[in-house]
């Protein structure tokens, strides 16, 4: 479904070849596979990738590309607006993984995809992502753990409608009998039912025997048989689906299993407390449409339940040969006992037939016959009570077994192949009828059942984003704006002792990549608040990197109108992210070159409200340069004023050496050694405080470990620490 802006879009002139990545072929493409340009745009505004799939030359990646620049035409930001730098990038990306794994569909994954962070000039697309989630989370929270997934299962069922590829019928065909109605039948529906023109009658005869039911527009001026064909005297006014019912039924078939999940879904939605959440179907509604789906199967055929007619001829047809083969071995066996001990007198006149060339067997059938009548007798009604026989189906059944007695007894083969036949073509015959009675009820009801899905798809990407933060404990962040127009906008908080500054405020927070991994209650909570720059150090593995990553993905999911890892997060928007991660080695000249280049755009002064964070920026080059250069950087941040900085560094005593402005230091502690020499950490930065040295408690633990020689080298070194003290 696409939205009120993506409408007006549309319809103030938006064309294809404004949208980046669309030349003229592509263009076309898009035109020919969805039927105009106006449908081609509705596609792309409403994110389907798998649709666009259709499209020749089209991949997932191109689509999603295409999705991404036409929301930017809307909006006129995207994600690179925000996410200044490489490693800024893969941080959401990290994050947008950890989201995907809560989605249910292929859908709600490429939703996900289209989920951007947006600066502080467009916090309003923002604050319309909130609402969504807030809505989706109240949703999710009125159900049970249980009713959670069954709601997951429900929407893994899911998919885009699909249209299914009309197939030619072999059971039934047009006979026309004059050039005119046979050109018109073979233009209308040759597509579909065989068509032909008939001149003879025995060529008719032929397509009578040949077709389970034949079609007529018009009659020949031969007879015709009784029965077997359905006329329509109009023909321009006969529609396909009248004469094929599948047609109309295969549509609902393609998709019955992401239909019936759908009206499942709105069922239970608009049952409860979130009745509207689906506006096309009430409750009952759902349950009705439901039940007609119900009648059919995967493969197309009538369910059995629907008609107990139809259930009766189909066991027949399914059971029929079983229980006449065993009818007839067990007729065998009772006649053997019927005959097993007896004897037979042969009158004077019964000799003289054999002696005059009368056949012996002939007289022993006479013998046998009222015997073999009764136990026959006894047979036909058993199966009839089995099958539940109609009379003129009895009659057929007495054929099949014959009078001639013979033992084994043996089965009438031409008979039997009458009995199936019969029985299938009423079989076939009701069935045609139960699917012309359920397209006439289907009929009206495929576009609003296909929009269901499209709802449904639309439901899970926002529930989905709620599940993930449900799964999480996240909580929405408190937005603080530091200009003095902030009072007029009714979506931002303002805390008055932060006005005019660039800040965050963490607790409780806890870092997504380590829940994810580990599981939710074994990642340690931690709180902390940055104003304008700091310089944070801290021991080795003590947790800066993981803070620093934990409030980027705050910002980020802030910016995205989520909620955060945290129980509380309040924050002054800003309008770009700069994320700098740790470099593997020391820098050459050209890259150490290209990141001053990087750093001395961020630091331009115009204004606008930026958060630059760097782990361990001195690798780029030798300790003493790197020390000069981070103090010069960390006071062009401090100078500007809207530039949150937060800087990770194990050189901190350095870099304080060479600033010439107060920069708050905070740091990560090691307070020493537990029980099983693990380092005790607190995680959470003290404020203005140098961290002590990890490497001095990895000698303490080495120290304590060791013996003989080696402990008398670790404890040298413990000496060389305290000399440093």
């Amino acid at each position: 479904m696409i939205s009120d802006r993506e409408r007006a879009a549309i319809e103030t002139g938006i064309r294809l070849r404004d949208i980046s990545g669309i030349g003229s072929i592509l263009e076309k493409r898009l035109i020919t596979c969805f039927g105009s340009e106006e449908k081609a745009l509705e596609t792309l505004f409403k994110g389907d990738v798998h649709e666009l799939c259709r499209v020749e030359g089209m991949t997932r990646k191109s689509a999603q590309s295409l999705i991404l620049n036409i929301s930017k035409e809307c909006d006129g930001v995207s994600s690179e607006d925000f996410l200044k730098t490489k490693e800024a990038e893969a941080l959401y990306a990290g994050v947008l993984k950890i989201m995907k794994k809560h989605c249910c569909t292929p859908y709600s994954a490429d939703f996900t995809d289209r989920l951007v962070p947006y600066p502080k000039r467009r916090l309003d697309l923002a604050l319309n992502v909130r609402e969504k989630i807030q809505s989706h989370l109240s949703i999710l929270q009125s159900f049970s753990p249980d009713e959670r997934e069954m709601m997951r299962s429900l929407l893994s069922q899911i998919s885009p409608a699909k249209e299914d590829a009309a197939q030619k019928i072999r059971d039934r065909a047009v006979l026309s009998f004059s050039e005119a109605v046979y050109l018109e039948a073979r233009e209308k529906f040759g597509a579909v039912l065989p068509v032909h023109l008939v001149t003879e009658p025995q060529e008719c005869a032929d397509f009578f025997l040949s077709y389970r039911a034949v079609i007529l527009f018009d009659f020949p001026e031969f007879d015709l048989p009784e029965s077997g064909y359905d006329y329509f005297r109009d023909i321009d006014s006969v529609e396909i689906e009248q004469l094929v019912p599948e047609l109309a039924l295969s549509y609902f078939v393609k998709n019955l299993k992401s239909f019936d999940a759908s009206l499942r879904l709105a069922e239970i939605l608009a049952a409860g407390s979130m009745n509207g959440v689906f506006s096309r179907f009430t409750a009952e509604e759902a349950l009705e449409l439901r039940s007609l789906l119900k009648k059919l199967n995967a493969d197309g055929s009538i369910n059995s339940g629907t008609n107990p007619e139809a259930d009766r001829l189909k066991n027949i047809s399914g059971t029929c040969d079983e229980i006449f083969l065993k009818k007839a071995a067990e007729l065998s066996e009772k006649l053997k006992c019927a005959l097993s001990g007896n004897t037979m007198t042969l009158d004077g006149e019964q000799l003289m037939h054999i002696l005059s060339g009368a056949d012996l067997k002939q007289i022993v059938t006479a013998n046998v016959s009222k015997p073999y009548r009764e136990i026959l007798k006894e047979t036909l009604a058993e199966i009839t009570e089995t099958l539940s026989l109609k009379r003129e189906e009895e009659l057929i059944l007495s054929d099949i077994y014959g009078d001639e007695i013979v033992c084994p007894v043996k089965l009438n083969l031409d008979s039997l192949t009458r009995f199936k036949k019969e029985i299938n073509g009423k079989s076939a015959e009701l069935e045609q009828k139960q699917k012309k009675q359920l397209s006439k009820e289907l009929a009206g009801r495929k576009e609003a059942v296909s929009l269901l899905v499209s709802d449904c798809l639309e439901f899970d990407g926002w529930y989905s984003a709620a599940s993930f933060a449900h799964a999480y404990q996240m909580t929405f962040p408190v937005f603080a704006e530091i200009s003095s127009d902030a009072e007029s906008d009714p979506g931002f908080d303002t805390p008055a002792s932060r006005t005019g500054n660039v800040f965050f405020n963490l607790a409780g927070g806890r870092n997504l990549f380590l829940s994810s991994k580990y599981g939710f209650d074994a990642v340690t909570p931690v709180s902390y608040d940055v104003e304008n720059t700091v310089l944070l150090s801290g021991v080795n593995s003590g947790g800066k990197t993981t803070i620093l990553e934990l409030i980027g993905q705050c910002l980020i999911l802030a910016h995205m109108g989520f909620p955060v890892p945290a129980e509380l997060f309040e924050f002054s928007p800003i309008e770009e992210f700069y994320y700098f991660g740790k470099s593997k080695g020391t820098l050459g000249a050209g890259a150490f070159e290209t990141t001053l280049r990087n750093f001395s755009i961020v630091s331009e002064n115009g204004g606008t409200e930026r958060a630059v964070f760097a782990d361990e920026l001195e690798s780029i080059t030798e300790p003493g340069a790197s020390a000069k250069i981070i103090a010069g950087l960390l006071e062009t941040f401090c100078e500007n004023g809207k530039t949150l900085s937060l800087f990770v560094s194990h050189l901190a005593e350095s870099i304080l050496e060479n600033c010439s402005i107060p920069i708050r230091v905070d740091g990560i502690e090691a307070g020493g050694l537990d029980d099983d020499l693990n380092l005790i950490v607190n995680r959470n930065p003290i404020k203005n405080h140098i961290a002590k040295s990890t490497p001095e408690l990895i000698v303490e633990k080495l120290f304590l470990t060791s013996i003989g020689a080696e402990r008398s080298f670790y404890e040298k070194l413990k000496q060389k620490f305290k000399k440093t003290d």
